[in-house]
């Protein structure tokens, strides 16, 4: 299995408690965003797998990402931060997507219906 996701301390039950107070489950898709004027960054996304994507299981949680993403991004280390007014997931990727060394900041995008959602 290739090594794709790390949690820091505590971002496994952020991600559990985020998803507990949405009322949602499924795979937690990594994947590369595009923030506009920007470089592309990393995201999160409850979505469904698909055929291709590769898998990795950690703390309970299931996380997705296609072989061209990992290519880009390579292992993403996600941790959580709750202090001074913010909160939220921070991804850092072993290759940087961006100029800013692999960083992005993000929340964890919910879709109504992942079943029902398109391929992008």
């Amino acid at each position: 299995m290739i090594p794709m996701v790390q949690l820091a301390p505590g971002a496994g039950q952020a991600i559990k408690s985020f998803l507990a107070e949405q009322g949602c489950s499924g795979p937690i898709r990594i994947e590369l965003c595009s923030t506009g004027c920007c470089d592309a960054s990393l995201g999160l996304s409850v979505d469904r797998m698909r055929e291709s994507d590769l898998i990795q299981e950690v703390d309970g949680l299931q996380f997705v990402m296609s072989p061209e993403t990992y290519g880009l991004a390579g292992e993403v280390t996600i941790s959580f931060v709750d202090e001074k007014g913010k909160k939220g997931f921070v991804l850092t990727s072993s290759k940087p997507v961006s100029e800013w060394d692999g960083f992005g900041v993000c929340s964890i995008r919910i879709f109504p219906d992942a079943e029902e959602k398109t391929d992008r």
